[in-house]
């Protein structure tokens, strides 16, 4: 018995769907339509040089959703403008519930059911210097299998630049950082870079934006390419995505209305894996 469960531990290692790997998914509908851009602002954007927020009130965001697997999808955040920088902070949760303990007989009913979980807070801040802007935040990670558990820091730094012409480009480093000790070994934060360009268009009714960006992950040895759209017209917002790896293709699609005081996006993706429907719901709201 105990030597199955050390062989479910390391499959959770190596894997870490369930782990580091949470760091990876989509905090927000706008990423997971368009993909993880390195110059798409938002208020839980990748590059924390991005953070947006009102002038004169603060932002809450939530989101809420699943990922492949049935893995749920939470987040919570607020940006605030003060200082001539905008501050955010958030907290993000994934988990998967129902697991089933067997041993090495076969057997109708599980010996137990157990859950695994995920779990980020984090702070950051970003700042404008004429045309271009500047970002770090700060993670606390923590996510459990059972009865064990991991903890760590990771830090994120990001850059963009806004060109002539609609053109801007942005640089991002995430998940630098370590974590303490999963049954016998850490495990490794998915340090992932990412560089990016995007251009707007701008006509009498309507705004369009494209986005492009490369991104290399410390744990996956094929460079991931993100190709994003999107369409605003008046309230509503169009947005679309396409993603290729060596191995997988990946393409998404959403939509968004925008009220006096509230902004609703949903968005869903479509895999080459055939392994579910990713989806999630953003709510933005704007404070008194």
């Amino acid at each position: 018995m105990r030597l199955i469960f050390s062989f479910l531990f390391s499959i959770a290692i190596q894997l870490q769907g369930m782990g580091t790997q949470m760091l990876n998914l989509p905090s927000s509908a706008d990423e997971l339509s368009m993909g993880s851009h390195a110059t798409l602002g938002g208020l839980f954007p990748i590059n924390p040089a991005l953070y947006i927020a009102n002038e004169k009130h603060p932002y809450l965001s939530l989101n809420r959703g699943n990922w492949i697997g049935d893995v749920s999808l939470s987040q919570i955040g607020y940006n605030k403008i003060g200082l001539d920088k905008v501050f955010h902070i958030g907290i993000k949760y994934s988990g998967l519930t129902d697991l089933e303990f067997r041993g090495d007989i076969p057997q109708d009913d599980a010996v137990s059911n157990f859950s695994a979980y995920g779990l980020i807070l984090d702070a950051g801040v970003g700042f404008k210097r004429l045309n271009q802007s500047y970002g770090i935040s700060i993670s606390y990670v923590q996510f459990g299998l059972y009865t064990e558990q991991s903890k760590g820091v990771g830090i994120d730094l990001g850059y963009s630049i806004k060109l002539k012409n609609g053109y801007s480009i942005g640089l991002v480093a995430k998940n630098l950082g370590g974590m303490t000790k999963l049954e016998n070994d850490s495990p490794s934060l998915p340090k992932r870079f990412c560089s990016g360009i995007s251009k707007e268009f701008q006509f009498k009714n309507f705004k369009n934006s494209i986005f492009g960006s490369i991104e290399w992950n410390s744990l996956v040895s094929e460079a991931k390419v993100h190709l994003g759209n999107r369409f605003r017209w008046n309230r509503l917002n169009l947005l679309a995505g396409y993603s290729t790896s060596n191995q997988v293709v990946e393409s998404s699609v959403g939509i968004g209305i925008n009220f006096d005081r509230y902004q609703v996006i949903y968005g869903t993706r479509f895999g080459s894996q055939d392994l579910g429907f990713p989806k999630l719901l953003s709510i933005r709201v704007l404070m008194p």
